[in-house]
């Protein structure tokens, strides 16, 4: 999904690049939950057992060598990365605020363009 050899360290900064970077290419619904994931990391309600949880989720979908590559296996090198992304996005989805929601909806309109109901039938401004 999102692979960069030459990520050394991760942070903040190195996540939302990332996450932009590789928004065209994963489409609005996938880049959705991986802004979910992100604004829910910056959260200072955010238990750090939680934030070690996306870390991790968002440091997999960076490594050079995964479990299952897409070169190796096609389609199927894209299993390990959802696998990844769905465990910790269903383990914190519900400290996903209004406010994340909003936050979310805007940059996906920043970047996607504007559209007035998205996907889950939630009106986007």
């Amino acid at each position: 999904m999102i692979c960069n050899p030459k990520i050394k360290t991760m942070n903040e900064m190195t996540i939302w690049r990332n996450i932009k970077q590789n928004a065209s290419n994963l489409g609005r619904g996938t880049t959705r939950i991986l802004l979910e994931l992100y604004y829910v990391l910056k959260a200072p309600t955010t238990s750090v057992w939680d934030k070690t949880i996306i870390v991790s989720a968002l440091g997999y979908q960076f490594l050079p060598n995964q479990l299952l590559s897409k070169e190796k296996h096609g389609v199927f090198g894209y299993a390990d990365n959802v696998a990844t992304l769905m465990i910790a996005y269903n383990k914190v989805k519900k400290r996903v605020t209004p406010q994340i929601a909003v936050q979310v909806d805007r940059t996906l309109n920043q970047w996607f363009g504007y559209t007035a109901i998205d996907y889950d039938n939630r009106y986007i401004y």
